[in-house]
């Protein structure tokens, strides 16, 4: 006699094509052990399961491990028998809104403009390029020394480049690189002001393709 050992945490078969029946030790008659039925359990499909139901087995949807997306985007995993899928899941994580797209192409423009910014640009000083790093603290302290040479314009002043060679300023040549800094920054502002106005174009005009597209990089 075959029997059919259960699994006990989720009633499913464990041994499909069953085992022999052991041995009472004492009538040496085949018997069921508790765990185990001698009920054949039926064929099943795909996504099926057999299920022991107490007294028989009975097929259920068997989509454990099956990942599916709703239309918010949120996904879910079924780990449990019984469980089917919505009909409207999507097999794969829905787009992005437009509307997400474009705040986050804003978020990318911001960092990336703020990043050009703390780059800095190159100066001439003399007769030597070097670069003049504009972080917050070295605008700061640009402006003090914008404001020092408008008030002392007889007196030189030191300025330390990227670098780390030091230059010797008038008080004309500091007002120039503060001016030059300030320049350098509006230029980051007014690319990112283009391209946000590019992302609001795009969104309004629906289109998904130009939207994705937009880039720093691309900026004029």
């Amino acid at each position: 006699m075959l029997i059919y050992d259960i699994n006990q945490s989720d009633g499913t078969v464990i041994n499909t094509a069953g085992r022999d029946a052991p041995a009472d030790p004492m009538r040496q008659t085949p018997r069921i052990p508790a765990g185990a039925t001698d009920i054949a359990p039926p064929s099943t499909g795909e996504h099926e399961a057999a299920r022991w139901a107490g007294d028989d087995w009975e097929v259920v949807p068997d989509y454990r491990g099956h990942v599916y997306y709703t239309d918010d985007g949120e996904r879910h995993e079924i780990t449990e028998l019984g469980i089917e899928p919505p009909v409207d899941a999507l097999d794969e994580a829905p787009p992005e809104s437009l509307a997400d797209v474009a705040a986050k192409k804003k978020r990318e423009i911001e960092s990336a403009r703020d990043a050009a910014i703390d780059d800095g640009f190159t100066h001439t000083f003399g007769d030597t390029d070097d670069v003049v790093q504009t972080r917050q603290r070295d605008r700061e302290n640009l402006t003090g020394l914008a404001v020092s040479a408008q008030r002392h314009p007889d007196k030189t002043f030191q300025f330390r480049a990227k670098s780390n060679a030091t230059y010797e300023l008038t008080a004309d040549d500091m007002l120039a690189l503060a001016d030059a800094a300030q320049d350098h920054v509006s230029e980051q502002y007014g690319k990112s002001w283009q391209l946000k106005a590019q992302v609001d174009s795009a969104l309004e005009a629906e289109d998904r393709e130009g939207l994705e597209a937009i880039e720093w990089s691309n900026a004029e």
